[in-house]
């Protein structure tokens, strides 16, 4: 009886300490929306800073979805430049929220959409393929 309370015991806290919450998925999300906007800057731009985060759902398609807003500093290294760019992911939590996993549904920067805009695909195959790796990287 002893060693079945102890692994119940040991299996609460490890469930409790994996949680992934709220904030830690969004930073997550922060993280991959800045890497697709680095996957799509000319060579040699980089971003210098994140200025802003906004955190939001995104009902327009149906649950599950979650937006993402960054205001952001990019620099060519002599000159920098204010930009704005959103994504969009599709959003899944594991059983008891122990892992964290989203895909791309729609990114917007620099005056162009890529992924999804309504039940349009926007962009490229390229483009796709470029965005799918560059937030697929950011999130392992």
């Amino acid at each position: 009886m002893k060693p079945l309370l102890t692994l119940s015991l040991l299996a609460s806290v490890a469930l409790l300490t994996g949680c992934i919450d709220r904030d830690t998925a969004d930073n997550r999300l922060a993280k991959a929306c800045a890497a697709a906007v680095e996957a799509f800057l000319p060579t040699g731009e980089k971003i210098d800073s994140v200025n802003n985060k906004t955190f939001g759902g995104y009902d327009a398609v149906g649950q599950g979805y979650r937006q993402v807003k960054l205001d952001i500093s990019i620099t060519d290294g002599f000159h920098g430049y204010d930009e704005a760019t959103t994504c969009v992911f599709l959003e899944e939590f594991g059983i008891g929220r122990m892992s964290h996993d989203a895909s791309i549904y729609k990114f917007e920067f620099n005056g162009e959409t890529y992924g999804q805009d309504g039940y349009e695909i926007q962009g490229s195959l390229q483009d796709m393929t470029k965005l799918t790796n560059a937030i697929d990287a950011a999130l392992k």
